[in-house]
């Protein structure tokens, strides 16, 4: 089940809009929970109380709140949603990028960006619900993905950090969690002999460090020599790829 919520003041609009995502969701045999609101407020308050989305269609240009305010604030409480931003200003462009857009749609909609949007978001969102599976005193355990802020080896030992505070360990190598997580198509960044970073968490980077950030609180992870040119390379593509560029 995908949870979609539609954000525009536009009635007429976002009738058609789910209209078209529902025909498109059975076109691909994806079943499809659509939810509409009208202004981002009354979306941030839907979301505040726990109910979140996997991805989201917001409008720019809004009466009571614009567009980019309202995902500023989602943003501070979910950090992995898709936002697809809809509007008929491009001059808001620079503006979107610091709140982090999959995608963006022009009005009128073109059928076909909207059908192929709507597929790359599946499949990232498809990436995005995959687990990490491990064992831990004979038991078998899993995280989600989207969770790891990053894994650290430490004396044989591999630590995971997760978004709510807690820390996981296992036996094993990270040359191994790195080939996993590669194959099944993860953004994770090897900064260093020791560190596995989850792209979705970086927020900046210098010469040497890497900044992440979970939950307001900010730290750096040294990269290492021998991967400061592949990093910032891997960074960039990746920051393209999500924009959608």
């Amino acid at each position: 089940m995908l949870k979609i919520a539609i954000c525009d003041d536009d009635v007429l609009f976002t009738g058609m809009l789910e209209k078209l995502l529902r025909k498109e969701a059975l076109a691909n045999g994806i079943e499809v929970d659509i939810d509409v609101f009208f202004d981002g407020f009354m979306l941030e308050k839907y979301i505040c109380k726990g109910n979140l989305y996997d991805l989201i269609y917001l409008d720019i240009e809004m009466e009571q709140e614009n567009g980019i305010e309202a995902a500023r604030h989602i943003r501070e409480i979910d950090k992995s949603v898709l936002l697809i931003y809809i509007s008929g200003y491009e001059q808001y462009l620079k503006e979107l990028f610091e709140v982090e857009p999959f995608r963006f749609l022009s009005k009128p909609l073109e059928n076909e960006k909207l059908s192929r949007y709507f597929q790359d978001a599946c499949k990232r969102i498809g990436e995005n619900n995959a687990y990490y599976q491990f064992n831990f005193n004979k038991e078998i355990r899993k995280v989600a993905l989207r969770d790891v802020v990053y894994f650290e080896s430490r004396n044989r030992i591999i630590h995971i950090y997760l978004s709510n505070n807690e820390i996981e360990s296992f036996y094993g190598k990270l040359n191994d969690v790195e080939k996993e997580l590669n194959e099944k198509n993860q953004r994770f960044l090897r900064i260093h002999q020791s560190y596995l970073v989850n792209y979705d968490y970086v927020r900046k980077m210098n010469f040497s460090n890497l900044e992440i950030e979970c939950n307001g609180k900010l730290t750096t992870l040294q990269i290492s020599e021998d991967r400061q040119k592949k990093i910032r390379m891997q960074l960039c593509e990746m920051a393209s790829r999500k924009a959608g560029i």
